[in-house]
Order: C-alpha cells, then sequence, then structure tokens
C-alpha cells in the first residue's frame, strides 16, 4: 500500500510541477500582451498628438491668411472682442 501513496505522491509532485509551468508561462505571455498593448497604445497617442498638431498649424495657417486678406476686417473683430471682454470684466 505504501507503494500506491509513493506513486500518488509522485504523480501529485509532478502535476504539481506542471501546474508552476503553466503558471509560469502564462505569466509571461500576460506581461508580453500587456507590453504589446502599451505600445499600441503609446502609437495610436503620438498618431493623435500629430494630427491635432497638425491640424493646429493648419487653423493658424488659415487664419494668418485671413487676416493678410482682410486685414480691416481683422482688425475691427479684434476690437469687438476686445470691448466685449471689457465689459464682461467691468461688471464682475
Amino acid at each position: 500500500m505504501s507503494e500506491s501513496t509513493g506513486t500518488g505522491a509522485d504523480a501529485l509532485e509532478n502535476d504539481l510541477a506542471t501546474l508552476r509551468e503553466d503558471v509560469s508561462r502564462l505569466a509571461d505571455t500576460i506581461s508580453t500582451l500587456v507590453a504589446d498593448g502599451a505600445a499600441t497604445a503609446k502609437v495610436a497617442a503620438a498618431d493623435a498628438a500629430n494630427t491635432a498638431r497638425d491640424k493646429a498649424v493648419s487653423a493658424v495657417d488659415d487664419v494668418s491668411a485671413s487676416i493678410e486678406q482682410n486685414p480691416l476686417t481683422a482688425v475691427l473683430i479684434a476690437l469687438g472682442v476686445g470691448y466685449v471682454v471689457g465689459a464682461l470684466g467691468r461688471r464682475r
């Protein structure tokens, strides 16, 4: 009977060793997936930042061109905005 107990204990040890290896591989796989996800997110964020920067530069260029084409209108708009901001500042 002690032989069967020894065999059962050996089988249990082997199963535990296999389980440890499986858990170790699973942890490695999860680490790799997390690292890949972080790299993907970093690339996506960089792309979004580049797109936003390009749109901002384009908007500034458009405003500059509009001011160059219509300087009087730009001055009148600036005066109007300044007046409104000043009026709001006096109310408080």
